[in-house]
């Protein structure tokens, strides 16, 4: 059976344990206040059943005058069921009780004891060894009042009684625990959602209580630490983008002057064809990575907007694709397009940051891909999510976890000192995801990745 709360699982265990325990305790009590009763029973009449065997042995001279014995027996005016019974255990006679509106008169002629809740039975033996009576069983089962019956109901009822107070009681404790613990688990959400101002009640000096103020000092440490980690994080962004700035404009200055030293002929011809395009494309490496590190820092900021409006998805994509097939073929790659989408889906987004996403991922798919391998897209609605999906093989193996792509200056390590990069073009994809709304997820295979993008659709 499975229990929603720590509440209701707690009173099923505690009353199906007092239950199954009360079973148990009134059964025994019941068989040993049985015996108790049978033994006393046969203490008491032990005395009237040797004077019994007197009699039968002073007045009877043979087994064979069993009407004599009969005619003893009838005489005694018992309230139990006699038999008498010879040496071989065989039945000779036998009387029943007096009482025959309470006692059953029903007799098995048998030697063995007969057990039961509302039966008591016993065997005496004759301390006369010469006596050809040997054995009197004496037996007495209630009709009316089957009073081990009884008192077995009452050790039940007293049972169910007191599981059903102890079930109360159990009930308000426990409820008075779920409470608290309830408290304590809303803490634990508000403080997962960020709300670090949320405090517990202190009250008591149980553990509980420690709890809510260990959880009160905790939230409080969690609040400051982040409070430090976004200071950090924001003066970290004010120096990205300060350096950034800073560095672009004497990197623009420097890129003019080579423009004017390659178109003025200053330098000799030797010059002219090796030393500048290696300066230029060094300083197009060094702006790009500026320019990245600019609009990350920007993109992260509160004040950065999107510019929103419908458009048809399916015919944007299309035209993203065509230009970037393009790219491909000029460098003899495959790039396939798959759409599944109705043509006149319409779709809210900042169709220049989406461009950015996508022209990002398939630059990199065509930067790091096998090219022996085509460049797949493939674009789909799951629910009410639009899915874009590219995939292709990478040219060497990928040792991290594909997480780790989108994190700001990281580069895989095999291709790092082989192809140049800055470490920011997933890290700008995510944050332009996230700003657009959707989440991007990446999944690899060997050395095959899929990147997806997914999109809410209102």
């Amino acid at each position: 059976m499975v229990f929603k709360s720590f509440y209701t699982r707690i009173i099923f265990v505690l009353a199906s344990m007092s239950l199954t325990l009360f079973i148990i305790l009134a059964i025994i009590n019941t068989i040993v206040f049985r015996n108790k009763s049978v033994d006393a029973f046969g203490q008491l009449q032990k005395p009237r059943v040797m004077r019994m065997f007197h009699l039968l042995d002073a007045r009877v001279d043979s087994l064979e005058d069993t009407a004599r014995v009969q005619a003893i027996l009838d005489s005694m005016f018992v309230e139990f069921n006699v038999d008498v019974f010879d040496g071989n255990d065989k039945w000779i006679a036998g009387t029943t009780s007096d009482v025959a509106g309470m006692v059953s008169t029903k007799r098995t002629r048998s030697l063995q004891k007969t057990h039961g809740f509302n039966v008591i039975s016993n065997l005496y033996h004759n301390p006369n060894e010469k006596s050809p009576f040997k054995t009197i069983k004496i037996e007495m089962q209630l009709k009316n009042t089957p009073i081990l019956n009884t008192i077995f109901v009452f050790f039940i009822l007293s049972g169910i009684i007191s599981i059903l107070v102890s079930s109360f009681v159990g009930w308000r404790l426990v409820y008075y625990l779920n409470q608290r613990l309830e408290r304590l688990k809303q803490g634990v959400n508000k403080v997962a959602s960020g709300n670090f101002d949320f405090q517990l009640e202190e009250k008591g000096s149980d553990e509980i209580a420690f709890l809510a103020r260990k959880f009160n000092y905790m939230s409080q440490q969690l609040k400051k630490l982040i409070d430090q980690l976004k200071e950090v994080n924001e003066a970290r962004q004010r120096l990205i983008a300060h350096a950034s700035h800073e560095i672009k404009s004497p990197l623009t200055s420097v890129k003019g002057f080579i423009d004017i030293l390659e178109f003025s002929n200053v330098l000799d011809e030797e010059q002219q064809k090796t030393l500048l395009p290696v300066v230029k494309k060094d300083l197009n490496r060094v702006i790009k990575i500026t320019n990245d590190m600019l609009q990350l820092a920007r993109i992260r900021t509160p004040e950065y907007q999107l510019e929103k409006k419908k458009i048809n998805i399916g015919k944007f994509l299309v035209e993203e694709h065509s230009y970037f097939s393009h790219k491909a073929s000029a460098q003899k790659v495959t790039a396939i397009f798959e759409c599944r989408i109705e043509n006149e889906l319409e779709f809210e987004t900042d169709p220049e940051r989406l461009s950015q996403i996508l022209d990002n991922l398939w630059s990199n798919a065509l930067k790091y891909g096998d090219h022996d391998f085509p460049i797949l897209t493939r674009v789909s609605l799951h629910g009410k999510n639009l899915i874009i999906r590219i995939s292709n093989h990478l040219a060497f193996p990928l040792e991290t976890p594909a997480e780790q792509l989108f994190e700001p200056f990281y580069r895989n390590p095999n291709t790092s000192e082989k192809i140049s990069g800055s470490g920011l073009g997933l890290a700008i994809v995510k944050e332009l995801t996230e700003k657009l709304q959707g989440k991007v997820l990446a999944e690899t295979d060997d050395r095959k990745i899929e990147i997806s993008l997914i999109f809410p659709i209102e």
